[in-house]
């Protein structure tokens, strides 16, 4: 049943991919790598965040 709604939803996707142009193919494909990109870039920097933060409790900890 999952697999229907995957293919429902693709359907309009697959059609409109196909009507576009291989300069339109490859702006859509730098796009979406863009995203996935400022994504992976968003996620590292929460992480630092969420390091340095730890890195601080542990040093008010230590001289308390």
């Amino acid at each position: 049943m999952h697999e229907q709604g995957m293919q429902q939803d693709e359907t309009p996707m697959t059609e409109m991919w196909e009507k576009l142009t291989d300069d339109q193919k490859k702006t859509l494909m730098k796009r979406m790598l863009d995203g996935k990109i400022m994504m992976k870039e968003g996620m590292i920097k929460h992480f630092q965040f969420k390091i340095e933060t730890l890195k601080m409790v542990k040093k008010m900890l230590d001289e308390s």
